[in-house]
Protein backbone atom coordinates (compact mmCIF):
# COMPACT_ATOMS: atom_id res chain seq x y z
CA UNK A 1 0.00 0.00 0.00
CA UNK A 2 1.32 3.44 -0.93
CA UNK A 3 0.70 5.83 1.98
CA UNK A 4 0.96 9.64 1.94
CA UNK A 5 1.62 11.42 5.23
CA UNK A 6 2.96 14.64 6.74
CA UNK A 7 4.46 15.03 10.22
CA UNK A 8 3.23 13.47 13.47
CA UNK A 9 2.53 15.39 16.66
CA UNK A 10 1.68 14.23 20.16
CA UNK A 11 -2.08 14.23 20.86
CA UNK A 12 -3.22 13.33 24.40
CA UNK A 13 -5.72 10.49 24.48
CA UNK A 14 -6.83 11.22 28.05
CA UNK A 15 -7.92 14.83 27.42
CA UNK A 16 -11.68 15.25 27.01
CA UNK A 17 -13.54 18.24 25.60
CA UNK A 18 -14.56 19.63 29.01
CA UNK A 19 -10.92 19.56 30.06
CA UNK A 20 -9.95 21.18 26.75
CA UNK A 21 -12.45 23.97 27.53
CA UNK A 22 -10.42 24.75 30.64
CA UNK A 23 -7.10 24.92 28.79
CA UNK A 24 -5.57 27.29 26.24
CA UNK A 25 -3.68 26.43 23.07
CA UNK A 26 0.09 26.66 23.23
CA UNK A 27 -0.10 27.36 26.96
CA UNK A 28 -0.96 30.97 26.08
CA UNK A 29 -3.62 31.90 28.67
CA UNK A 30 -6.84 33.47 27.40
CA UNK A 31 -8.23 35.91 30.03
CA UNK A 32 -11.52 34.84 31.63
CA UNK A 33 -13.03 38.12 30.39
CA UNK A 34 -12.15 37.40 26.75
CA UNK A 35 -15.20 37.41 24.45
CA UNK A 36 -15.64 34.19 22.44
CA UNK A 37 -19.27 34.35 21.23
CA UNK A 38 -22.14 36.71 20.48
CA UNK A 39 -25.40 36.32 18.58
CA UNK A 40 -28.11 38.46 17.04
CA UNK A 41 -30.96 36.11 18.00
CA UNK A 42 -30.92 36.84 21.74
CA UNK A 43 -28.27 39.60 21.58
CA UNK A 44 -26.24 37.78 24.20
CA UNK A 45 -22.48 37.68 24.50
CA UNK A 46 -20.29 35.07 26.17
CA UNK A 47 -16.77 35.23 27.59
CA UNK A 48 -14.60 32.17 28.05
CA UNK A 49 -15.01 32.53 31.82
CA UNK A 50 -18.81 32.68 31.52
CA UNK A 51 -18.89 29.61 29.29
CA UNK A 52 -16.80 27.62 31.76
CA UNK A 53 -19.03 28.69 34.63
CA UNK A 54 -22.47 28.49 33.02
CA UNK A 55 -21.91 25.20 31.18
CA UNK A 56 -20.72 23.61 34.44
CA UNK A 57 -23.70 24.99 36.40
CA UNK A 58 -26.22 23.86 33.75
CA UNK A 59 -24.53 20.44 33.71
CA UNK A 60 -24.94 20.17 37.48
CA UNK A 61 -28.60 21.14 37.22
CA UNK A 62 -29.20 18.52 34.54
CA UNK A 63 -27.34 15.96 36.64
CA UNK A 64 -29.39 16.69 39.77
CA UNK A 65 -32.78 16.88 38.00
CA UNK A 66 -32.46 14.07 35.46
CA UNK A 67 -29.64 11.81 36.69
CA UNK A 68 -28.51 11.04 33.12
CA UNK A 69 -26.26 8.03 32.63
CA UNK A 70 -22.85 8.20 30.95
CA UNK A 71 -23.26 8.10 27.17
CA UNK A 72 -26.89 9.26 27.22
CA UNK A 73 -27.94 10.85 23.94
CA UNK A 74 -29.27 14.42 23.77
CA UNK A 75 -30.74 15.96 20.61
CA UNK A 76 -30.15 19.70 20.15
CA UNK A 77 -32.71 21.35 17.86
CA UNK A 78 -31.52 24.97 17.95
CA UNK A 79 -30.49 27.82 15.65
CA UNK A 80 -27.08 29.47 15.93
CA UNK A 81 -26.93 31.24 19.30
CA UNK A 82 -24.93 31.52 22.50
CA UNK A 83 -27.32 29.06 24.18
CA UNK A 84 -26.34 26.40 21.65
CA UNK A 85 -22.71 26.61 22.76
CA UNK A 86 -23.65 26.50 26.46
CA UNK A 87 -26.00 23.52 26.03
CA UNK A 88 -23.55 21.51 23.94
CA UNK A 89 -20.79 21.90 26.54
CA UNK A 90 -23.17 21.21 29.43
CA UNK A 91 -24.23 17.92 27.82
CA UNK A 92 -20.61 16.87 27.25
CA UNK A 93 -19.85 17.83 30.86
CA UNK A 94 -22.48 15.33 32.10
CA UNK A 95 -20.87 12.60 29.98
CA UNK A 96 -23.63 12.86 27.39
CA UNK A 97 -23.59 12.61 23.60
CA UNK A 98 -24.88 15.54 21.51
CA UNK A 99 -27.04 14.83 18.45
CA UNK A 100 -27.41 18.13 16.51
CA UNK A 101 -30.56 18.48 14.38
CA UNK A 102 -31.30 21.46 12.13
CA UNK A 103 -34.20 23.39 13.69
CA UNK A 104 -35.61 24.36 10.26
CA UNK A 105 -36.23 20.78 9.14
CA UNK A 106 -39.71 19.47 8.40
CA UNK A 107 -41.21 16.88 10.80
CA UNK A 108 -40.41 14.00 8.42
CA UNK A 109 -36.77 15.12 8.24
CA UNK A 110 -36.54 15.55 12.00
CA UNK A 111 -38.03 12.07 12.25
CA UNK A 112 -35.18 10.58 10.22
CA UNK A 113 -32.61 12.31 12.43
CA UNK A 114 -34.33 10.92 15.51
CA UNK A 115 -34.47 7.41 14.06
CA UNK A 116 -30.72 7.62 13.51
CA UNK A 117 -29.82 9.07 16.93
CA UNK A 118 -32.63 7.79 19.22
CA UNK A 119 -31.97 10.38 21.96
CA UNK A 120 -33.29 10.14 25.51
CA UNK A 121 -33.54 13.92 25.83
CA UNK A 122 -34.37 16.70 23.37
CA UNK A 123 -33.56 20.38 23.91
CA UNK A 124 -35.56 22.32 21.32
CA UNK A 125 -35.96 25.93 20.23
CA UNK A 126 -39.48 27.03 21.21
CA UNK A 127 -40.46 27.78 17.60
CA UNK A 128 -39.39 24.31 16.51
CA UNK A 129 -41.07 22.44 19.36
CA UNK A 130 -44.24 21.38 17.54
CA UNK A 131 -42.26 20.08 14.55
CA UNK A 132 -40.01 18.20 16.95
CA UNK A 133 -43.06 16.63 18.62
CA UNK A 134 -44.44 15.56 15.23
CA UNK A 135 -40.99 14.20 14.36
CA UNK A 136 -40.96 12.13 17.56
CA UNK A 137 -44.31 10.54 16.68
CA UNK A 138 -43.18 9.69 13.15
CA UNK A 139 -39.85 8.32 14.40
CA UNK A 140 -41.53 6.09 16.99
CA UNK A 141 -43.76 4.64 14.26
CA UNK A 142 -40.76 3.95 12.01
CA UNK A 143 -38.79 2.31 14.81
CA UNK A 144 -41.81 0.29 15.95
CA UNK A 145 -42.07 -1.20 12.45
CA UNK A 146 -38.44 -2.32 12.91
CA UNK A 147 -39.28 -3.77 16.34
CA UNK A 148 -37.10 -1.14 18.01
CA UNK A 149 -38.37 0.06 21.37
CA UNK A 150 -37.47 3.75 21.68
CA UNK A 151 -39.02 5.31 24.79
CA UNK A 152 -40.47 8.75 24.15
CA UNK A 153 -37.72 11.29 24.89
CA UNK A 154 -37.99 14.00 27.54
CA UNK A 155 -38.48 17.45 26.01
CA UNK A 156 -36.95 20.72 27.18
CA UNK A 157 -37.13 24.16 25.62
CA UNK A 158 -34.55 26.88 25.15
CA UNK A 159 -34.88 30.63 24.38
CA UNK A 160 -38.68 30.50 24.12
CA UNK A 161 -40.60 28.99 27.04
CA UNK A 162 -43.59 26.67 26.63
CA UNK A 163 -46.00 26.07 29.48
CA UNK A 164 -45.56 22.69 31.17
CA UNK A 165 -42.09 22.01 29.74
CA UNK A 166 -38.86 22.63 31.63
CA UNK A 167 -36.66 25.37 30.24
CA UNK A 168 -32.88 25.52 29.75
CA UNK A 169 -31.09 27.18 31.44
CA UNK A 170 -33.61 28.73 33.87
CA UNK A 171 -34.81 25.44 35.39
CA UNK A 172 -31.34 23.87 35.55
CA UNK A 173 -28.85 26.63 36.41
CA UNK A 174 -27.31 25.38 39.65
CA UNK A 175 -25.24 27.47 42.07
CA UNK A 176 -22.28 25.11 41.73
CA UNK A 177 -20.51 23.54 38.75
CA UNK A 178 -20.52 19.80 38.18
CA UNK A 179 -17.03 18.35 38.78
CA UNK A 180 -15.00 18.15 35.56
CA UNK A 181 -14.97 14.54 34.27
CA UNK A 182 -11.84 12.64 33.30
CA UNK A 183 -11.49 9.59 31.06
CA UNK A 184 -8.30 7.62 30.65
CA UNK A 185 -9.14 6.85 27.02
CA UNK A 186 -11.29 9.45 25.25
CA UNK A 187 -11.35 7.38 22.05
CA UNK A 188 -13.92 5.24 23.86
CA UNK A 189 -16.21 8.16 24.78
CA UNK A 190 -18.66 9.47 22.19
CA UNK A 191 -19.06 13.25 22.01
CA UNK A 192 -21.58 13.55 19.19
CA UNK A 193 -23.59 11.81 16.53
CA UNK A 194 -23.60 14.12 13.52
CA UNK A 195 -25.64 13.47 10.39
CA UNK A 196 -23.76 12.98 7.14
CA UNK A 197 -24.71 11.63 3.75
CA UNK A 198 -21.32 9.92 3.57
CA UNK A 199 -20.63 8.69 0.06
CA UNK A 200 -24.13 7.42 -0.71
CA UNK A 201 -27.73 7.27 0.48
CA UNK A 202 -29.74 8.87 3.26
CA UNK A 203 -27.99 10.85 6.02
CA UNK A 204 -26.26 8.54 8.47
CA UNK A 205 -25.17 9.03 12.06
CA UNK A 206 -21.41 9.63 12.35
CA UNK A 207 -19.99 8.55 15.72
CA UNK A 208 -17.45 11.18 16.80
CA UNK A 209 -15.49 10.87 20.03
CA UNK A 210 -13.86 13.36 22.38
CA UNK A 211 -10.54 12.13 21.00
CA UNK A 212 -11.62 12.88 17.40
CA UNK A 213 -12.46 16.51 18.20
CA UNK A 214 -9.48 17.13 20.50
CA UNK A 215 -7.20 15.64 17.84
CA UNK A 216 -8.56 17.96 15.13
CA UNK A 217 -8.00 21.01 17.35
CA UNK A 218 -4.41 19.92 18.04
CA UNK A 219 -3.85 19.15 14.34
CA UNK A 220 -5.10 22.55 13.17
CA UNK A 221 -3.10 24.50 15.73
CA UNK A 222 0.12 22.59 15.08
CA UNK A 223 -0.41 22.93 11.32
CA UNK A 224 -0.73 26.73 11.26
CA UNK A 225 -1.10 28.67 14.55
CA UNK A 226 -1.07 31.95 12.59
CA UNK A 227 -4.67 31.32 11.50
CA UNK A 228 -6.06 30.41 14.91
CA UNK A 229 -5.57 33.03 17.61
CA UNK A 230 -7.35 35.29 20.11
CA UNK A 231 -7.62 38.24 17.72
CA UNK A 232 -9.63 36.22 15.17
CA UNK A 233 -13.27 37.28 14.65
CA UNK A 234 -15.89 35.57 12.46
CA UNK A 235 -19.53 36.23 11.59
CA UNK A 236 -20.80 32.65 11.64
CA UNK A 237 -23.83 32.00 9.46
CA UNK A 238 -23.25 28.34 8.62
CA UNK A 239 -25.55 26.35 10.95
CA UNK A 240 -23.85 25.13 14.11
CA UNK A 241 -25.38 21.69 13.45
CA UNK A 242 -22.94 21.45 10.53
CA UNK A 243 -19.68 19.78 11.54
CA UNK A 244 -17.44 22.69 10.48
CA UNK A 245 -19.40 24.91 12.83
CA UNK A 246 -19.06 22.41 15.66
CA UNK A 247 -15.29 22.20 15.82
CA UNK A 248 -14.59 25.90 15.27
CA UNK A 249 -16.99 27.85 17.56
CA UNK A 250 -17.44 25.13 20.20
CA UNK A 251 -13.95 23.69 20.68
CA UNK A 252 -11.23 25.41 18.66
CA UNK A 253 -12.64 28.87 19.35
CA UNK A 254 -12.65 28.73 23.16
CA UNK A 255 -9.30 26.90 23.18
CA UNK A 256 -7.46 29.60 21.20
CA UNK A 257 -9.75 32.56 21.96
CA UNK A 258 -11.40 33.04 18.55
CA UNK A 259 -14.69 35.00 18.61
CA UNK A 260 -17.75 33.85 16.65
CA UNK A 261 -20.73 36.14 16.14
CA UNK A 262 -23.58 33.74 15.40
CA UNK A 263 -26.30 34.47 12.85
CA UNK A 264 -29.41 32.29 13.39
CA UNK A 265 -30.17 32.42 9.66
CA UNK A 266 -28.42 33.98 6.70
CA UNK A 267 -29.51 37.28 5.24
CA UNK A 268 -27.08 39.12 2.97
CA UNK A 269 -28.04 42.62 4.13
CA UNK A 270 -27.94 41.66 7.82
CA UNK A 271 -24.60 39.95 7.22
CA UNK A 272 -23.21 43.14 5.70
CA UNK A 273 -24.29 45.19 8.70
CA UNK A 274 -22.62 42.72 11.06
CA UNK A 275 -19.43 42.86 9.01
CA UNK A 276 -19.35 46.61 9.54
CA UNK A 277 -19.96 46.35 13.30
CA UNK A 278 -18.04 43.17 14.20
CA UNK A 279 -15.22 43.84 11.70
CA UNK A 280 -14.41 40.14 11.23
CA UNK A 281 -10.92 39.03 10.33
CA UNK A 282 -11.96 35.60 9.03
CA UNK A 283 -14.76 34.79 6.56
CA UNK A 284 -16.64 31.63 5.64
CA UNK A 285 -16.30 31.44 1.88
CA UNK A 286 -18.99 28.88 1.11
CA UNK A 287 -19.45 28.80 -2.69
CA UNK A 288 -22.55 30.98 -2.93
CA UNK A 289 -21.07 33.66 -0.66
CA UNK A 290 -17.64 33.66 -2.29
CA UNK A 291 -19.29 34.14 -5.68
CA UNK A 292 -21.47 36.96 -4.34
CA UNK A 293 -18.36 38.67 -3.01
CA UNK A 294 -16.52 38.25 -6.31
CA UNK A 295 -19.33 39.15 -8.68
CA UNK A 296 -21.07 42.07 -6.94
CA UNK A 297 -20.18 45.37 -5.24
CA UNK A 298 -21.13 43.94 -1.82
CA UNK A 299 -17.71 44.37 -0.25
CA UNK A 300 -17.66 48.07 -1.16
CA UNK A 301 -20.95 48.76 0.63
CA UNK A 302 -19.79 47.46 4.01
CA UNK A 303 -16.59 47.65 6.05
CA UNK A 304 -14.35 44.75 5.06
CA UNK A 305 -11.15 46.56 6.04
CA UNK A 306 -10.28 44.12 8.87
CA UNK A 307 -10.52 41.05 6.61
CA UNK A 308 -7.47 38.78 6.74
CA UNK A 309 -8.69 35.36 5.59
CA UNK A 310 -11.50 33.93 3.51
CA UNK A 311 -11.75 30.16 3.80
CA UNK A 312 -12.91 28.54 0.55
CA UNK A 313 -13.66 25.07 -0.66
CA UNK A 314 -14.58 26.38 -4.11
CA UNK A 315 -12.59 25.31 -7.18
CA UNK A 316 -11.33 28.48 -8.86
CA UNK A 317 -9.75 29.59 -12.07
CA UNK A 318 -7.52 32.65 -12.27
CA UNK A 319 -10.26 35.10 -13.34
CA UNK A 320 -12.46 34.33 -10.32
CA UNK A 321 -9.48 34.28 -7.97
CA UNK A 322 -8.40 37.70 -9.18
CA UNK A 323 -11.87 39.19 -8.76
CA UNK A 324 -12.22 37.81 -5.24
CA UNK A 325 -8.80 38.93 -4.05
CA UNK A 326 -9.52 42.49 -5.21
CA UNK A 327 -12.71 42.74 -3.14
CA UNK A 328 -11.09 42.86 0.33
CA UNK A 329 -7.63 42.69 1.95
CA UNK A 330 -8.01 38.98 2.62
CA UNK A 331 -5.91 36.02 1.62
CA UNK A 332 -7.75 33.04 0.16
CA UNK A 333 -7.23 29.86 2.17
CA UNK A 334 -8.36 26.59 0.61
CA UNK A 335 -9.40 23.74 2.89
CA UNK A 336 -10.85 20.25 2.71
CA UNK A 337 -12.79 18.19 5.21
CA UNK A 338 -15.86 16.11 5.99
CA UNK A 339 -18.07 15.13 8.91
CA UNK A 340 -16.29 11.79 9.26
CA UNK A 341 -12.97 13.59 9.93
CA UNK A 342 -14.25 15.97 12.64
CA UNK A 343 -13.98 17.66 10.04
CA UNK A 344 -10.66 19.01 8.72
CA UNK A 345 -8.24 16.93 6.64
CA UNK A 346 -6.12 19.42 4.67
CA UNK A 347 -5.63 23.15 5.14
CA UNK A 348 -3.68 25.76 3.22
CA UNK A 349 -1.25 27.59 5.51
CA UNK A 350 -1.54 31.35 5.67
CA UNK A 351 1.86 32.01 4.11
CA UNK A 352 1.66 29.30 1.46
CA UNK A 353 1.02 29.91 -2.21
CA UNK A 354 -0.24 27.02 -4.29
CA UNK A 355 -1.54 26.55 -7.79
CA UNK A 356 -5.24 27.29 -8.08
CA UNK A 357 -7.45 24.29 -7.52
CA UNK A 358 -5.21 22.81 -4.84
CA UNK A 359 -5.98 22.67 -1.13
CA UNK A 360 -2.81 22.30 0.90
CA UNK A 361 -0.95 19.75 2.97
CA UNK A 362 -2.61 17.03 5.01
CA UNK A 363 -2.89 17.87 8.70
CA UNK A 364 -0.46 16.15 11.08
CA UNK A 365 -1.08 12.49 11.99
CA UNK A 366 -3.32 11.85 8.95
CA UNK A 367 -2.42 9.00 6.60
CA UNK A 368 -3.88 8.90 3.09
CA UNK A 369 -4.08 6.40 0.25
CA UNK A 370 -5.20 6.90 -3.34
CA UNK A 371 -7.03 3.92 -4.82
CA UNK A 372 -8.30 3.08 -8.27
CA UNK A 373 -12.03 3.83 -8.05
CA UNK A 374 -14.10 0.89 -6.74
CA UNK A 375 -11.01 -1.26 -6.11
CA UNK A 376 -8.38 -1.79 -3.41
CA UNK A 377 -5.61 -1.28 -5.94
CA UNK A 378 -3.23 1.68 -5.50
CA UNK A 379 -3.74 4.47 -8.03
CA UNK A 380 -0.64 5.66 -9.93
CA UNK A 381 1.68 7.66 -7.68
CA UNK A 382 0.12 11.05 -7.03
CA UNK A 383 -3.27 9.93 -8.39
CA UNK A 384 -5.87 10.69 -9.39
CA UNK A 385 -7.48 8.14 -7.16
CA UNK A 386 -10.17 7.65 -4.57
CA UNK A 387 -8.98 9.12 -1.27
CA UNK A 388 -8.87 6.84 1.77
CA UNK A 389 -8.01 8.30 5.18
CA UNK A 390 -6.80 7.17 8.57
CA UNK A 391 -6.07 9.35 11.59
CA UNK A 392 -7.00 10.28 15.17
CA UNK A 393 -9.67 12.70 13.92
CA UNK A 394 -11.37 10.11 11.68
CA UNK A 395 -14.52 8.60 13.16
CA UNK A 396 -14.73 4.96 14.18
CA UNK A 397 -17.82 4.52 12.03
CA UNK A 398 -21.53 5.14 11.56
CA UNK A 399 -24.46 4.07 13.69
CA UNK A 400 -25.48 1.99 10.64
CA UNK A 401 -23.33 -1.15 10.45
CA UNK A 402 -24.26 -1.78 6.81
CA UNK A 403 -22.91 1.67 5.90
CA UNK A 404 -19.68 0.86 7.76
CA UNK A 405 -18.96 -2.06 5.47
CA UNK A 406 -18.93 0.24 2.44
CA UNK A 407 -17.20 3.22 4.06
CA UNK A 408 -14.48 1.24 5.87
CA UNK A 409 -13.44 -1.49 3.43
CA UNK A 410 -10.20 -2.00 5.40
CA UNK A 411 -10.29 -1.67 9.17
CA UNK A 412 -9.34 1.84 10.26
CA UNK A 413 -9.39 3.28 6.72
CA UNK A 414 -12.26 5.52 5.61
CA UNK A 415 -13.11 5.71 1.91
CA UNK A 416 -14.11 9.35 1.34
CA UNK A 417 -15.59 8.84 -2.12
CA UNK A 418 -13.60 11.87 -3.29
CA UNK A 419 -11.24 11.59 -6.25
CA UNK A 420 -7.99 13.40 -5.42
CA UNK A 421 -4.38 13.90 -6.40
CA UNK A 422 -1.40 14.40 -4.07
CA UNK A 423 1.65 16.10 -5.52
CA UNK A 424 5.26 15.12 -4.81
CA UNK A 425 5.42 18.01 -2.35
CA UNK A 426 2.32 16.70 -0.56
CA UNK A 427 -0.30 19.13 -1.86
CA UNK A 428 -3.82 17.68 -2.01
CA UNK A 429 -6.24 18.52 -4.82
CA UNK A 430 -9.85 17.35 -5.08
CA UNK A 431 -10.79 16.68 -8.69
CA UNK A 432 -14.16 14.97 -8.34
CA UNK A 433 -16.40 12.65 -6.40
CA UNK A 434 -17.08 9.06 -7.32
CA UNK A 435 -20.82 9.35 -6.94
CA UNK A 436 -20.81 12.64 -8.86
CA UNK A 437 -18.46 11.70 -11.68
CA UNK A 438 -20.13 11.90 -15.08
CA UNK A 439 -19.38 9.02 -17.41
CA UNK A 440 -19.38 10.08 -21.03
CA UNK A 441 -18.82 7.08 -23.31
CA UNK A 442 -16.50 5.48 -20.76
CA UNK A 443 -14.62 8.68 -19.93
CA UNK A 444 -14.95 10.12 -16.41
CA UNK A 445 -15.76 13.84 -16.18
CA UNK A 446 -15.35 15.68 -12.85
CA UNK A 447 -18.09 18.33 -12.39
CA UNK A 448 -15.80 20.42 -10.16
CA UNK A 449 -13.43 21.10 -13.06
CA UNK A 450 -16.20 22.36 -15.34
CA UNK A 451 -17.74 24.40 -12.52
CA UNK A 452 -14.42 26.17 -11.98
CA UNK A 453 -14.41 27.26 -15.63
CA UNK A 454 -18.07 28.27 -15.57
CA UNK A 455 -17.75 30.34 -12.40
CA UNK A 456 -14.96 32.32 -14.03
CA UNK A 457 -17.09 33.35 -17.02
CA UNK A 458 -18.22 37.02 -16.93
CA UNK A 459 -21.84 36.10 -17.77
CA UNK A 460 -22.12 33.64 -14.86
CA UNK A 461 -22.97 34.43 -11.24
CA UNK A 462 -23.01 30.80 -10.09
CA UNK A 463 -22.92 27.40 -11.78
CA UNK A 464 -23.47 23.73 -11.17
CA UNK A 465 -22.76 20.74 -13.41
CA UNK A 466 -24.63 17.46 -13.56
CA UNK A 467 -25.50 14.77 -16.08
CA UNK A 468 -28.47 13.98 -18.31
CA UNK A 469 -28.96 10.64 -19.97
CA UNK A 470 -28.94 10.49 -23.77
CA UNK A 471 -30.95 7.46 -24.81
CA UNK A 472 -29.73 7.68 -28.41
CA UNK A 473 -26.07 7.45 -27.43
CA UNK A 474 -26.62 5.44 -24.22
CA UNK A 475 -24.37 7.74 -22.27
CA UNK A 476 -24.44 10.57 -19.77
CA UNK A 477 -23.89 14.08 -21.10
CA UNK A 478 -22.15 16.81 -19.03
CA UNK A 479 -24.74 19.55 -18.51
CA UNK A 480 -24.39 23.00 -16.95
CA UNK A 481 -26.94 24.98 -14.96
CA UNK A 482 -26.07 28.66 -14.53
CA UNK A 483 -27.38 31.73 -12.75
CA UNK A 484 -26.63 34.54 -15.20
CA UNK A 485 -25.72 38.12 -14.30
CA UNK A 486 -28.87 40.26 -13.85
CA UNK A 487 -27.94 42.66 -16.67
CA UNK A 488 -29.06 40.00 -19.19
CA UNK A 489 -32.75 40.89 -19.16
CA UNK A 490 -34.17 39.87 -22.55
CA UNK A 491 -34.69 36.41 -23.92
CA UNK A 492 -32.42 37.17 -26.86
CA UNK A 493 -29.63 38.34 -24.54
CA UNK A 494 -30.00 35.27 -22.32
CA UNK A 495 -29.90 32.83 -25.24
CA UNK A 496 -26.86 34.55 -26.73
CA UNK A 497 -25.10 34.48 -23.36
CA UNK A 498 -25.84 30.76 -22.91
CA UNK A 499 -24.36 29.97 -26.31
CA UNK A 500 -21.32 32.14 -25.56
CA UNK A 501 -20.78 30.34 -22.26
CA UNK A 502 -20.99 26.90 -23.87
CA UNK A 503 -18.64 27.85 -26.72
CA UNK A 504 -16.13 29.30 -24.27
CA UNK A 505 -16.10 26.31 -21.89
CA UNK A 506 -16.06 23.75 -24.71
CA UNK A 507 -13.01 25.52 -26.07
CA UNK A 508 -11.17 25.13 -22.76
CA UNK A 509 -11.62 21.39 -22.17
CA UNK A 510 -10.93 18.07 -23.85
CA UNK A 511 -13.53 16.68 -26.24
CA UNK A 512 -15.14 14.25 -23.79
CA UNK A 513 -15.64 17.03 -21.21
CA UNK A 514 -17.65 19.31 -23.49
CA UNK A 515 -21.09 20.42 -22.29
CA UNK A 516 -23.04 18.23 -24.71
CA UNK A 517 -26.14 18.47 -22.51
CA UNK A 518 -26.11 22.23 -22.99
CA UNK A 519 -26.00 25.21 -20.68
CA UNK A 520 -29.34 25.90 -18.98
CA UNK A 521 -30.39 29.16 -17.35
CA UNK A 522 -31.72 28.79 -13.80
CA UNK A 523 -32.99 31.36 -11.34
CA UNK A 524 -31.11 29.68 -8.48
CA UNK A 525 -29.27 26.49 -7.65
CA UNK A 526 -30.95 24.08 -5.23
CA UNK A 527 -29.00 24.15 -1.95
CA UNK A 528 -28.97 22.60 1.47
CA UNK A 529 -28.77 24.52 4.75
CA UNK A 530 -24.97 24.85 4.55
CA UNK A 531 -25.02 26.56 1.16
CA UNK A 532 -23.90 23.58 -0.89
CA UNK A 533 -26.00 22.91 -3.96
CA UNK A 534 -27.78 19.59 -4.32
CA UNK A 535 -26.42 18.16 -7.54
CA UNK A 536 -29.13 15.57 -8.04
CA UNK A 537 -31.79 18.31 -8.01
CA UNK A 538 -30.17 20.50 -10.66
CA UNK A 539 -32.25 19.22 -13.55
CA UNK A 540 -35.52 20.20 -11.84
CA UNK A 541 -34.58 23.88 -11.60
CA UNK A 542 -34.30 24.91 -15.27
CA UNK A 543 -36.18 27.92 -16.62
CA UNK A 544 -36.41 26.25 -20.03
CA UNK A 545 -33.87 28.48 -21.84
CA UNK A 546 -30.90 26.54 -23.11
CA UNK A 547 -27.82 27.03 -25.27
CA UNK A 548 -29.10 24.14 -27.40
CA UNK A 549 -31.93 26.22 -28.83
CA UNK A 550 -31.80 29.81 -30.09
CA UNK A 551 -35.46 30.19 -31.06
CA UNK A 552 -37.80 28.30 -28.77
CA UNK A 553 -37.59 27.18 -25.17
CA UNK A 554 -36.62 23.56 -24.77
CA UNK A 555 -39.13 21.34 -23.01
CA UNK A 556 -38.16 20.49 -19.44
CA UNK A 557 -36.13 17.32 -19.22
Amino acid sequence: MRIYKEKDIEIPQDLNLTELLHQSAGNIPVPESHLIAKDNLTNRSLTIGELRSRAGRIANGLHKSLSPSQGERWALVLPNCVEYIECFHAILWTGGVCCPINHTLKPSEISHALVVSQPKYIIAYGEALQRAIQGIRLARDVLAEKSVDWPEPKLMTVIQKVRGIKHVPDDFLDDEKLPIPHYDNTAGHLASIHLSSGTTGQPKGVRLTHYNFVANCYQLYAHDPQQFHSNSRTVAFTPFVHIAMTTMPLFMGPWVGMMHHAMPSFNLKAFGSLVSSVRPTSFQGVPSIALAFANTDFTTRFDFSAAEIINCGLPMKQELYDRLTKRAPWKIVQLYGMTEASPYVAYQKLGEKHELGTVGHLLPNISAMLKVVNTMEDAPEGGPGELWLKGPNVCSGYTDEEANKKAFPIEGWYNTGDVCTISKSGILSVVGRTKELIKYKGFQVAPAELEAHLNSHPHVMEAGVGAIWDENQLTELPTAYVVLVPSLETKVAVLKALKDVQANIDGLVSGYKKLRGGVWAVTSLPKNSTGKFIREDLGRHKTGLSSLDVEDEKPRL
